[in-house]
């Protein structure tokens, strides 16, 4: 069976995005709807306008069941439903009652049609997270389950370290990495192969693995869901919730309920409908990744023609970081030791960050 989404989660910091566009209340923000995490984690920092927008339309599903999830349930209960933590199917089945008393009819048609994903936790049958899933358990055996237990018991980033290089730095897991990250395997099971079409020859298991002791020591660990659900499936602390499940985000958000827009559309066209300065903030993924060079030199083109003056631009990659074209260079500056800093602290490190700074 297909699976229903490519992302359960997010691939990306919203804290990194945060700074990276120096959000302020009042903000005007264009974003990736991914799996819901950018605009509603921010959204829970502040008092912003976001549009939210995909071209897959179970992502949307998917993004705005959580912010219904939010409004409906309480922190602990939205966080048992959504995958977060564990609960029974039954206790899903009967938050799924409360929260689709807030949906469209199209909406509840597609939950209805499937509850697997209702009874499992939405967030745990996307596509990477379940191909992820298939492997964790191998990394706990390999890592010492006990041992990487142990690494979210420590208060510094140094010990974090210390001890990650001490008793988890393994040569065997470099291996499971060469596995996991096969393109012959990566492709289609874990990743959309359209995400992949810049990867060419390059080694992504290498670059992930190199990536990998900053993810597991460069943040404090009790607060990083990304690392802890990525190990176990879940949540184990709950401090390390997504700021949009904690209490003081859910009020947020429930006061800024309307300043949230959804949209069936790719981020090209949200621009195109849109009005000159609508939008002073652009969250752009790693859609770049996804693109061919010349859509993406089409995309920086058309938000020169939209943007607000003085606007804060945040592109994340993997596989390629596009050259902004000679003709655009003075409109757009790169501010790359701002992304060297950001993703030392990033909780999810393995895209590089840029930011740039739009100036008409």
């Amino acid at each position: 069976m297909e699976p229903i989404f490519n992302f359960g989660i997010s691939q990306e910091d919203a804290l990194t995005e945060y700074q990276a566009l120096d959000i302020q209340q009042g903000d005007r923000l264009l974003c990736i709807a991914s799996a819901g995490e950018i605009p509603l984690n921010l959204l829970a920092m502040q008092d912003i306008f976001i549009e939210a927008v995909d071209i897959l339309p179970n992502q949307l599903y998917l993004s705005k069941i959580k912010l219904h999830a939010i409004c409906a349930l309480e922190p602990y209960e939205a966080a048992a439903f959504l995958g977060f933590l564990d609960t029974d199917p039954e206790n899903r089945k009967k938050f799924f009652k409360k929260v689709s008393e807030r949906m469209e009819p199209d909406e509840k048609h597609f939950w209805q049609e499937n509850m697997f994903a209702i009874e499992s936790g939405p967030i745990r049958v996307a596509r990477f997270e379940k191909y992820i899933a298939k492997f964790n358990f191998i990394g706990l055996i390999l890592l010492g389950k006990k041992k990487l237990l142990h690494l979210f018991e420590l208060d510094t980033i140094e010990d974090q370290q210390d001890f990650f290089d001490r008793y988890l730095s393994r040569f065997l897991l470099k291996k499971i990495f060469k596995i996991v990250f096969h393109p012959k395997i990566y492709k289609k099971r874990g990743m959309a192969s359209e995400a992949l079409q810049h990867s060419g020859q390059r080694n992504i298991a290498d670059f992930f693995y190199s990536r990998f002791r900053d993810f597991c020591s460069s943040t404090i660990t009790r607060k990083n869901y990304y690392l802890q659900f990525t190990f176990f499936n879940k949540v184990l602390f709950p401090e390390a919730l997504p700021e949009y499940l904690t209490e003081e985000g859910m009020t947020q958000i429930r006061k800024n309920y309307g300043r949230i827009i959804w949209r069936l559309v790719s981020y090209s066209e949200a621009l195109e409908q849109s009005q000159k300065t609508t939008f002073n903030k652009f969250h752009l993924s790693n859609i770049g990744d996804w693109m061919s060079r010349e859509e993406y030199a089409d995309l920086l083109s058309l938000i020169k023609e939209k943007a607000d003056p003085s606007s804060k631009i945040l592109a994340r990659y993997i596989h390629l970081n596009h050259e902004i074209p000679e003709t655009l260079k003075k409109y757009y500056k790169l501010n790359e030791k701002l992304g060297e800093e950001l993703i030392k602290k990033d909780r999810y490190p393995f895209y590089s960050l840029v930011p740039m700074d739009f100036n008409t």
